[in-house]
This record gives C-alpha cells, sequence and structure tokens, in this order.
C-alpha cells in the first residue's frame, strides 16, 4: 500500500487512524513531518520523501492482516503561527500611593520544532490549531509579562514604554524553553501596549 501525506493548513492533524497493511509506503511533502503511531505510541517520525512503515517479511505481509492500532499525524514544519495576547490584573503602587492595576497585550509567534513531543503533549488530538496552543499556554505567557511588567515598573519607575524591549527579551527567555517542552518553537513574542501606566506604551513620561 501507499499513502499520500496532504500538508496541513493547521499546527498538526490526524490523517489516518486504522489498521494499516504490512510495509505500506508513506510519502511526505516538503515543509511536514508525519508522525506514526502505533498501539498508542510513537513508532517513527517520517521526514520529506518516502518511507515504509509496519514492516513485516514477505509472508507475513501476504497472509496476514495487521491488528494493531495505527495513527499518522501530518505536522506543518514549515509555517509560522501568529497568536494575539491580552492580560489586566498587573496590580502596582502609583506615584501617590494608590493602588492601580495595568494591562498589555502584543503577539508571539512560533513554528513546530518537535512533532513528536507536540503530540504527546497535546494528546494525540485529531487536530492541533494555534488556538489550542493559545488556550495551552496563555496562563504561562500573561504570568511571565505581569511579572516582568511588574518588575519594570518597580524597578525602573513608571516610564515603562522605554522599557519594553528589555521587558520582551526577559519574557522571551523564560518562555522559550516552555514552548520547548510542547514541541514549539517561540521566534519572538512582541509586547505592543502596557495601559494604565504612567508613560503608557509610548515611553512618555
Amino acid at each position: 500500500m501507499k499513502l499520500q501525506i496532504d500538508r496541513t493548513e493547521d499546527i498538526a492533524k490526524c490523517v489516518y487512524d486504522g489498521q494499516l497493511p504490512y510495509n505500506t509506503a508513506v510519502s511526505v511533502p516538503m515543509g511536514t513531518e508525519a508522525v506514526y503511531i502505533k498501539n498508542g505510541t510513537v513508532a517513527a517520525l517520517l521526514r520529506e520523501g518516502a518511507t515504509v512503515v509496519n514492516g513485516a517479511g514477505a509472508l507475513k505481509a501476504a497472509f496476514t492482516k495487521c491488528k494493531d492500532s495505527q495513527k499518522i499525524f501530518s505536522v506543518n514544519r514549515s509555517k509560522p503561527f501568529t497568536v494575539l495576547w491580552g492580560t489586566g490584573g498587573i496590580g502596582y503602587t502609583g506615584k501617590n500611593g494608590e493602588t492601580k492595576v495595568a494591562g498589555s497585550n502584543g503577539f508571539y509567534r512560533f513554528t513546530t520544532d518537535n512533532a513528536a513531543a507536540l503530540l504527546r503533549r497535546f494528546g494525540y488530538a485529531d487536530t492541533i490549531t494555534a488556538d489550542d496552543v493559545k488556550k495551552q499556554l496563555n496562563g504561562a505567557v500573561t504570568g511571565a509579562v505581569k511579572e516582568e511588567v511588574l518588575r519594570a515598573i518597580n524597578g525602573g519607575g513608571y516610564n515603562v514604554g522605554a522599557q519594553t524591549s528589555a521587558i520582551q527579551e526577559c519574557v522571551q527567555r523564560k518562555l522559550e524553553k516552555i514552548f520547548a517542552d510542547y514541541g514549539l518553537f517561540l521566534d519572538c513574542i512582541a509586547i505592543e501596549e502596557v495601559t494604565d501606566v504612567y508613560g503608557g506604551g509610548n515611553g512618555e513620561e
């Protein structure tokens, strides 16, 4: 049997779920990686080109039907995905001692780096989208932003806009390992605005 894997526009998608015949040739297009799952575990990562999976000898393949549960996922390795984020609830003490609350928003961009880790973390879901990543990692992203914005307010005064680049660098360092644990490469995280702080997002005091 020959199986052609189509490229998905999502992050990952299950393209086969059943009992593959023995010695199936799987063809993977450019920019895609296929993950072959057998009996619930990753059995092989299939890169661009043709690869034979579920191997067996000629007699076994000719006279025996494979009864193992198998899945194949198409994973997009070349497309960058962009996610918008926003958070409020950054509590701080203002210049006059009053309690104030800031907010922030921006975006981050990522690509798939480790297809096997990605699927393990998302539990072999039929489809993995950018929205799924946003839901899973929103707490980590907004938590890191809140911590660094508050650190900037307390450590460098209220002119947070002038510190945006430094805040972004700190947030990215914190998040890179978390994203890597999910099989993702965090290309960048951008803070577009910090609201309700003296100087706002433009660096004016």
